[in-house]
């Protein structure tokens, strides 16, 4: 509940707000209230909560919903919340939109992966949308994948609210709709692809879906089999889908993605150079260019960035700017092991430091070291390594090297670590 009060009433605007001045004011009590009408299942909306306004998104004009009360969009904040968190474990990997961590370039990376490894299998290309996917959902269809899912009177009661609050379809802009919409394809779409009819390479991100195969006739197949299972759902695919070869171009999620490169859609390049032409403020024109590089990072488009902005960004590893501490000693990653655990292992020692103080005396050193590419470190009191890590400081390109710690016996059955 906490992290949803922050969460809606994050920015400056809506904490000044009189609604968000009053909330603040009586957060704790806010909290309390909201608590107890969810446990009881007595939170409900009612349609004098929604507003309607137009909106253009994407070069299109939409017709959108919004909660006027901060206080019962926390509530829904916190109910999905929880819900999204069931029912990611039930979406397909290659699903995205409105799922934490898997945003669009997430899903990009899926699909050049694919292509990358297998070019043969991946050369043709299906790309569908449905017809205004949010306008026409059947209520009664999601909720019976709302009750396939939970079973919790109180909570199926409230979704059941969230979904009928609209006369038809459901709510675009509304905080449950993105999830019991993304639940609503993956029953009666994405897992008969996937597992019925074992459609390897499929991704959707919303209501927009691609899929490859090495041949048109497999897609045609399987264009008749997603036609009959979102008709099923009495939706339609938009007549503009397609099958092409994947060598022109994928237009999907933002970017034209081709087998060897990704390039950003026509119309956002188009609409950022605009853009970039009418704002006279500083401020506006930085946000708007670390938007774009956003995007432009995750495409083979350098040039068109500095061409349009004027400027070259690189990225935080091209700064090599790392923390110094104020006592001068290095921060290494990594847990830290015994360096018994090492013993006869092939590793990698990338740096090291001395005079650090622990529990077990004044002057120890802390080795970096990396065990199949995973960083660890360890602490010796040993003269020998650290006279010999010394010398290789000294050595031009010393670091890192390749070694294998073993152990010698000297003395009266005294145990040593060495290098080898």
């Amino acid at each position: 509940m906490l992290d949803s009060f922050k969460q809606v009433l994050s920015g400056t605007k809506r904490k000044r707000s009189q609604q968000g001045r009053r909330l603040l004011a009586h957060q704790e009590k806010v909290i309390q209230e909201l608590t107890e009408s969810i446990s009881s299942g007595s939170f409900s909306l009612k349609p004098d909560d929604i507003g309607e306004m137009d909106i253009v998104e994407a070069g299109k004009q939409r017709h959108i919903q919004y909660l006027k009360s901060y206080k019962k969009s926390i509530a829904i904040h916190a109910i999905m919340a929880v819900v999204d968190k069931h029912l990611k474990r039930r979406f397909i990997r290659t699903t995205s939109a409105s799922i934490e961590g898997r945003g669009m370039h997430d899903l990009m990376e899926y699909i050049r992966r694919d292509i990358r490894e297998n070019p043969e299998g991946t050369r043709y290309c299906y790309k569908f949308d449905i017809t205004k996917f949010y306008e026409s959902v059947k209520q009664d269809f999601v909720m019976y994948c709302v009750k396939r899912v939970f079973k919790d009177k109180k909570l199926i009661a409230m979704l059941d609210n969230f979904v009928r609050i609209m006369p038809e379809g459901l709510s675009i802009g509304l905080r449950s709709s993105q999830g019991l919409g993304n639940l609503l394809l993956s029953v009666f779409l994405d897992h008969y692809l996937k597992d019925k009819y074992g459609v390897r390479y499929y991704y959707r991100y919303c209501d927009d879906g691609v899929v490859l195969a090495g041949t048109k006739s497999e897609l045609w197949a399987i264009r008749d089999i997603i036609h009959q299972r979102i008709g099923q759902i009495e939706l339609t695919v938009k007549a503009n889908e397609r099958v092409f070869p994947v060598e022109e171009g994928i237009d999907f999620l933002g970017y034209v993605i081709c087998p060897d490169s990704v390039r950003i859609r026509k119309r956002i390049k188009q609409k950022f150079a605009r853009k970039m032409a009418e704002i006279k403020s500083r401020r506006r024109r930085r946000e708007l260019v670390a938007s774009f590089y956003g995007m432009a990072k995750h495409a083979n488009c350098i040039m068109l960035f500095n061409k349009l902005t004027g400027k070259s960004m690189r990225s935080f590893k091209d700064l090599k700017v790392a923390y110094k501490p104020e006592d001068g000693k290095k921060r290494f990653p990594g847990v830290v092991v015994s360096i018994r655990e090492l013993v006869n292992l092939s590793i990698v020692v990338t740096d090291f430091e001395t005079g650090i103080k622990t529990e077990h005396g004044e002057d120890r050193c802390l080795v970096a070291i990396e065990q199949n590419g995973e960083p660890k470190k360890f602490f010796t009191d040993s003269e020998e390594m650290k006279n010999i890590l010394a010398q290789i400081r000294e050595m031009p390109d010393g670091f890192p090297f390749e070694t294998i710690i073993k152990t010698e016996t000297f003395g009266k059955g005294r145990t040593k670590y060495v290098f080898s």
